[in-house]
């Protein structure tokens, strides 16, 4: 292994090659699964209140007028008969006395109208408080990090390459060649997986994978000295076997039934706008699903 303390000399994990992969914190969905549909319930209406005395909303003026044709015929009904007899009250009066009674049926409303807006203005729930912002974690810091050289960093796009990355090394071991991955391989990386092919077909092996179903995230990111690294779990199933050249008998995996797997992916690259190279694969467990 290269000294780790050199910049230009960096580890497979860089200073945490001695530390295992930080798992992720919720289960992986993948790729070829789809969350269901959200349940949309909808809202229920609320009424709108509305004034005992204002049935029509924007018209405010038509009880009022109501009100003053309604009290003039009261006062004209009590009074008219003083008013023929030469001594009542006139139109004018009629008016004004129709006038008070209005602004005084208005006042007795409204007042009965308040205790009950600041008794609902007392019966309603204090507002929220906001809860504090949580601090970054440590993977969030390591992103934030990688962004001071490379402001447009999309986590989310390079859990896309880190799967299209695992499936190509599928693809490498299936073909038993490693050419096509030079550029995003690191050496110690491309030496190992060529190794691997050449194992292969030493021991007159074949491997097959079939399908290939996995979810993919970012678990780790950090910097040492002026190189960046991102450490990424993919996790799910893949259909494959390993067959014997001679025979062709399954000598490992099956044919029908998906194996669950889980690999950690690390990749590096000198900081800033560079391209993103894996340096290494670590597959803690692969089990059948």
């Amino acid at each position: 292994m290269s000294d780790r303390s050199s910049p230009a000399l960096p580890g497979r994990r860089g200073s945490r090659s001695d530390s295992m992969p930080v798992q992720p914190a919720r289960p992986l969905a993948l790729a070829g699964s789809r969350p269901p549909p959200p349940i949309i319930s909808p809202s229920p209406a609320h009424p709108v209140s509305r004034p005992v005395w204002a049935p029509f909303p924007g018209r405010t003026w038509l009880p009022t007028l109501a009100s003053l044709v309604v009290g003039g015929l009261l006062m004209r009904l009590l009074f008219g008969t003083f008013s023929d007899q030469g001594g009542g009250v006139g139109v004018a009066g009629l008016v004004l006395v129709s006038a008070v009674v209005v602004l005084a049926g208005r006042w007795v409303l409204r007042r009965r109208a308040t205790p009950r807006s600041r008794a609902a203005v007392a019966d309603s729930p204090p507002p929220r408080k906001e809860a504090a912002p949580l601090p970054p974690t440590d993977v969030e810091r390591g992103i934030q990090a990688i962004r001071r050289a490379d402001r447009g960093f999309q986590p989310t796009a390079f859990a896309g390459y880190a799967g299209m990355t695992f499936r190509d090394v599928q693809g490498a071991r299936v073909a038993r060649e490693t050419g096509p991955l030079r550029d995003r391989l690191t050496p110690e990386m491309y030496a190992e997986l060529g190794a691997s092919c050449d194992g292969l077909r030493t021991a007159g092996r074949s491997v097959r994978v079939d399908e290939v179903d996995v979810g993919v995230e970012i678990t780790e990111a950090w910097q040492d000295g002026e190189q960046d690294y991102v450490t990424a779990c993919v996790a799910g199933t893949i259909l494959g076997h390993t067959l014997d050249d001679a025979t062709g008998r399954v000598v490992s995996g099956s044919r029908t039934k998906p194996s669950a797997v889980t690999a950690f992916l690390t990749f590096t690259r000198p900081a800033g706008l560079n391209f993103w190279r894996l340096s290494i694969i670590q597959e803690p467990s692969t089990t059948p699903a």
